[in-house]
C-alpha cells in the first residue's frame, strides 16, 4: 500500500496556486511568439503586465477584469512600477530608456493621461523603478549605476493651483556599476548595485555605504518595516554571497550576518496546484550556496527571493527558513501581502499564495477539490495535529472530506485520512453533537463565515479541476475576456443567497460554534 509521506512539523506554510492565469494572457493574447509579456507589477488593486510590443494592461484583481490599455512607441517594456500609496498612477520604463509616468484618472473616470516622460535615461538599459511611500516621486536606475528623481505635478495639484510647474528630474547619485534593485521608506532610499548597497537619505542628501565588504554579482536589498505598535524601528536586508544575509539597521549599520546555507539543505515543499500531484522527498541534499538576485518584503515577517531553482522565504529575524520550494525559470516576482506574481523567462505568470496549512486546506474544500485537500492533509499532518489547523480544521470537515473521496480511486488516501482523523482529539464536547447532526444530511458545504450550508437531494458530482480555462481560441479578443470573467466569477466562493445542486434541492443554513 503506497501511502502520502509525511512532511515534518516544523512546516506550517505553503505555498498555493488556486487558479491559472494562463487564459487571461491567452485573453489578452500575450501568449503568442510574437507578443509576451516581458514585466509585471502589483498593487492592491491592479496587476500591471508590460508586454514586448510596448503595450501595458492594467488588470483589476478583483474579478481579474482588463480596465485599461496604455500603448508606448517607445520600445518594449522593460520596468513597471505601481504607486503604492495611491492607486492612480503607474510608471513604466521601456527598452529605449524613456520612463513615463501615467495619471490613470479612475476616480474621476477620465482618460488616463501621460503626466511625465523622462529622458534622463535614454539610450540606457532601465534596471529597476520604485515609488516614494508619501509623496509622488519616482526613484529610477540603469545599467550605468546612475539614479534620478522624477517628482510629479499631477493634473489633481495643476487645478488646485493657477499655474502647471514642470519639475526638472534630479539626479540623485552615481554608483560604481549596475543598479540591481531599489527600495524606499521613510525617507530613506536603499541602492543595490553589482559591488555593494548604498543608504540614502533624500531630504538631506546624506549617503551611506553599507558594510565595508564588497561583493560581485547581483545581490538585492530590501527594507523590513518595523512595526509601530511596539516602537520597533525597521531593518534593512542585504543579500551576500553564499547564502547569507546582512542585517541592517535604519542608520546603515550591519548589525549581524545570518547564514542560511546549511539550513537550505533540507528538502523542497512541495506547491500546492492542480498543475500535478504534490510530492515531497524527503531525501536532505546538500548545502545550497546561492546567491539572491533581490530581496522583497513579503507578509509581515518574511522575505522573500528566488533563483533559477525556486522560491525562497526566510524569517530573517529568527534566522529561519520559512519553506522553498521549486519553481523553475522565474524572470521577476512582485509581491502585494501574501500573494506572489512570477513572471517566467517564457512570459508566462503564475499566481502564488503564502498560506498556513489549514488556511490552504480550507481554500480548496470551498473549492471542492477534495483530491488535492486529501493529500494537502496528509501531507502535513504533523502540522496540522500540533498546530492551530485543529481549531479550524476541525474532525467534521475531514470527516466530510473523506465522503467525498472515491473508495475505489482513492483507497490508499482515505486510510491515511482515517489514521489522520484517530489521532485528532475534540477542541469540544461539541464536536461529536455537531458531527451527528450534519450526518444525517447527504451533503453540506463550508462558507467562510463558518456557517454549514447543508443541502438535501444529491448533488452532481464536481471536478477537481478549475473552471477557469478558456476553450475557443478563434473568439474576437472582447469575447475571450468577457468568457474568463464570466469563469472567474463562477470560482468565487459561495454566498448564502447563492443556489448550488439541482433546481429541486431544499438548502437548509445552520449556525455551527466554530
Amino acid at each position: 500500500m503506497t501511502f502520502v509521506p509525511v512532511i515534518p512539523e516544523s512546516y506550517t506554510h505553503v505555498l498555493a496556486e488556486f487558479e491559472s492565469l494562463d487564459p487571461l494572457l491567452s485573453a489578452l493574447r500575450l501568449d503568442s511568439s510574437r507578443l509576451k509579456c516581458t514585466s509585471i507589477a502589483v498593487s492592491r488593486k491592479w496587476l500591471a503586465l508590460g508586454s514586448s510590443g510596448g503595450g501595458l494592461n492594467l488588470i483589476q484583481k478583483e474579478g481579474w477584469k482588463h480596465r485599461l490599455f496604455l500603448s508606448h512607441r517607445e520600445g518594449a517594456i522593460s520596468q513597471v512600477a505601481c504607486c503604492s500609496h495611491d492607486d492612480d498612477y503607474v510608471a513604466v520604463a521601456t527598452s529605449q530608456g524613456l520612463v513615463v509616468v501615467w495619471e490613470l484618472n479612475q476616480e474621476r473616470r477620465g482618460k488616463p493621461e501621460r503626466i511625465h516622460a523622462s529622458s534622463e535615461h535614454k539610450g540606457r538599459k532601465v534596471t529597476a523603478l520604485c515609488w516614494d511611500t508619501a509623496i509622488l516621486r519616482v526613484f529610477v536606475g540603469d545599467h550605468m549605476g546612475k539614479v534620478s528623481a522624477i517628482k510629479l505635478n499631477t493634473s489633481k495639484q495643476a487645478k488646485a493651483t493657477a499655474t502647471f510647474v514642470m519639475f526638472p528630474v534630479q539626479t540623485i547619485t552615481t554608483v560604481d556599476s549596475c543598479v540591481v534593485q531599489l527600495d524606499y521608506l521613510d525617507g530613506r532610499l536603499l541602492i543595490s548595485s553589482l559591488t555593494r548597497s548604498f543608504l540614502c537619505d533624500t531630504e538631506r542628501e546624506k549617503f551611506w555605504k553599507i558594510g565595508n565588504k564588497e561583493r560581485d554579482g547581483e545581490y538585492g536589498a530590501c527594507f523590513f518595516p518595523g512595526r509601530c505598535s511596539v516602537g520597533q524601528q525597521p531593518l534593512i536586508y542585504c543579500a551576500r554571497p553564499g547564502s547569507r544575509m546582512w542585517e541592517v539597521n535604519f542608520d546603515g549599520e550591519v548589525i549581524s550576518t545570518h547564514q542560511f546555507k546549511k539550513l537550505l539543505s533540507s528538502p523542497p515543499l512541495p506547491v500546492i496546484t492542480l498543475r500535478s500531484e504534490p510530492q515531497y522527498d524527503h531525501t536532505v541534499g546538500s548545502s545550497q550556496s546561492l546567491s539572491f538576485p533581490k530581496l522583497l518584503h513579503l507578509s509581515e515577517h518574511c522575505v522573500l527571493t528566488w533563483t533559477e531553482r525556486g522560491i525562497y522565504i526566510f524569517i530573517p529575524q529568527n534566522v529561519q527558513v520559512l519553506l522553498w520550494s521549486e519553481v523553475k525559470d522565474i524572470q521577476d516576482v512582485a509581491v502585494c501581502k501574501n500573494e506572489l506574481f512570477c513572471l517566467h523567462l517564457n512570459g508566462k505568470i503564475s499566481h502564488l499564495s503564502l498560506l498556513s496549512v489549514e488556511r490552504c486546506v480550507e481554500r480548496l474544500l470551498r473549492r471542492g477539490l477534495w483530491n488535492l485537500a486529501a493529500r494537502t492533509c496528509c501531507l502535513f499532518q504533523n502540522s496540522v495535529i500540533a498546530g492551530r489547523g485543529r481549531k479550524s480544521l476541525t474532525v467534521d470537515k475531514l470527516e466530510h472530506l473523506k465522503s467525498q473521496l472515491d473508495l475505489t480511486t482513492y483507497s490508499d488516501l482515505i486510510s491515511q485520512l482515517e489514521e489522520l482523523i484517530l489521532k485528532f482529539e475534540p477542541l469540544d464536547s461539541a464536536c461529536s453533537s455537531r458531527r451527528s447532526s450534519i450526518s444525517s444530511h447527504e451533503s453540506f458545504s463550508i462558507l467562510d463565515s463558518g456557517i454549514y450550508r447543508i443541502i438535501s437531494g444529491r448533488r452532481g458530482s464536481q471536478s477537481d479541476e478549475d473552471s477557469c480555462s478558456l476553450h475557443s481560441q478563434t473568439l474576437s479578443e472582447d469575447e475571450r475576456l468577457k468568457e474568463f470573467i464570466s469563469h472567474q466569477e463562477e470560482e468565487q466562493p459561495d454566498q448564502c443567497c447563492s443556489s448550488q445542486g439541482n433546481e429541486g434541492d431544499e438548502c437548509v443554513f445552520y449556525w455551527l460554534q466554530m
